[in-house]
């Protein structure tokens, strides 16, 4: 356990832990337990926001009990999901260029990287509570602005995507990204860095692809 707080403050000796052992599952359940938590406490605001945005569509029944489960359920899911199209991607363009490590590894690195979403995670909860729910009046409200969304608001969704996906967590996970690809797959420094920029690249072009207005 001691590698989600070392992570933070020296990654070079998670960077060996994940060399060593995989322990994947430790930081995934940490993270969707402090993402779960998010949706807890912003669940009544995203209850009157998706009231509205249905009651504006002209859907006047309330959505059943079910629904509001699913979100639940989808967290872990879909952080899973995620985290193996980035640990193919970190895997697949590090040993294309010379790496030698498995996926497993690759999963692990990102996987303690993400730890650091923690901290964003817990600024949310508070900023939340600090605003109020009843404060909150669009979907956009829910989420800090930890990015170029600090500076520019922009009101087209996909040019939103962008400003609000160059977050300065987002540059933190992958620059530990980029040293952990360095130290476990063997590369240089340089190399490492263009592996995690491009995969951070990739992910920013798909957000840029499914952002759509209202959309987070």
């Amino acid at each position: 356990m001691a590698n989600l707080l070392n992570i933070i403050i020296e990654p070079g000796k998670v960077f060996q832990h994940i060399k060593e052992k995989d322990d994947w599952w430790i930081p995934f359940i940490v993270v969707v337990v402090f993402a779960l938590i998010v949706t807890w406490v912003s669940a009544p605001a995203i209850a009157r926001l998706t009231a509205q945005m249905m009651a504006e569509m002209g859907v006047e029944r309330e959505l059943p009990a079910a629904v509001g489960i699913i979100k639940y359920i989808f967290i872990p899911i879909g952080t899973l999901i995620s985290w193996l199209i980035i640990a193919v991607i970190l895997w697949t363009f590090s040993n294309l260029i010379g790496g030698n490590w498995n996926f497993v590894k690759a999963l692990g690195l990102f996987a303690y990287s993400s730890i650091i979403m923690v901290i964003k995670q817990i600024i949310t909860i508070i900023v939340l509570l600090m605003r109020g729910l009843q404060n909150i009046v669009t979907f956009k409200d829910l989420r800090i602005a930890t990015g170029l969304d600090l500076f520019f608001h922009p009101e087209n969704p996909r040019l939103y995507a962008i400003v609000s996906g160059i977050d300065i967590f987002e540059i933190w996970i992958y620059t530990l990204v980029a040293l952990g690809i360095s130290e476990i797959a063997g590369v240089p420094r340089k190399k490492g860095a263009m592996v995690s920029i491009i995969t951070f690249l990739v992910l920013l072009g798909f957000k840029v692809l499914i952002a759509r207005k209202g959309a987070f």
